[in-house]
């Protein structure tokens, strides 16, 4: 019995420590602007601007026309979610999961997408005006239409990728993949291809350095 005691008393602790925790991190749940941040949340149109989003985990959250404007996204996961016509200019997605995800219309420019996952994604019509790509997984993705202007899409990969009608004057896409990539009427003003896999899978050197 003197045994048993100790043990029982130990297994009570630990329930306690436990279901602290589990308060804690219960409590620790964001809410702004009545926004409670969670998976398959509901909050159009709500006001996050320029806040820290970053762990939020938002998958299949509806934030249609919500302002995330210069908000710090990275790395979390916001995958088949409702952005359309959401604002998320300057925002920080680096390393985001995205993938599935709606954000046809979406201002999206200045943005930082680097290394995100946005492969099938919907971003038709969006503007991506001066974002950088870097590394980014575009697979896929559906950007009929999209602003990609002077976007530095380095590395990415667009294999597949539908850029019908895309803007891509001066965009940078060095080392970019684009096997498969349908871009027919595209407007290819000043865009860099170098070391870049074309939509036939030949390579593109001529904005190399000479």
């Amino acid at each position: 019995m003197s045994e048993e005691v100790p043990v029982k008393i130990l297994a009570s602790c630990f329930v306690i420590i436990a279901a602290t925790l589990f308060a804690s991190t219960v409590e620790a749940r964001q809410t702004i602007n009545g926004c409670v941040l969670k998976r398959k949340t509901s909050c159009p149109g709500v006001n996050l601007s320029n806040m820290d989003l970053t762990r939020s985990n938002l998958d299949g959250a509806d934030l249609a026309g919500a302002n995330l404007s210069g908000s710090n996204l990275s790395f979390d996961r916001i995958t088949e979610a409702n952005l359309i016509k959401a604002n998320l200019s300057g925002a920080n997605l680096a390393g985001a999961n995205l993938s599935g995800t709606y954000l046809s219309n979406a201002d999206l420019s200045r943005a930082n997408f680097d290394k995100a996952d946005l492969s099938q994604s919907s971003l038709p019509d969006a503007n991506l005006r001066e974002a950088s790509l870097a590394g980014a997984n575009l697979s896929l993705a559906n950007l009929k239409g999209a602003d990609l202007t002077g976007v530095n899409a380095k590395g990415a990969v667009l294999a597949m990728a539908r850029l019908t009608n895309a803007n891509l004057t001066r965009a940078d896409l060095t080392e970019a993949t684009l096997v498969g990539a349908d871009l027919r009427d595209a407007i290819l003003t000043g865009t860099k291809f170098c070391r870049t896999t074309m939509p036939d899978r030949s390579i593109n050197n001529s904005g190399c350095p000479k």
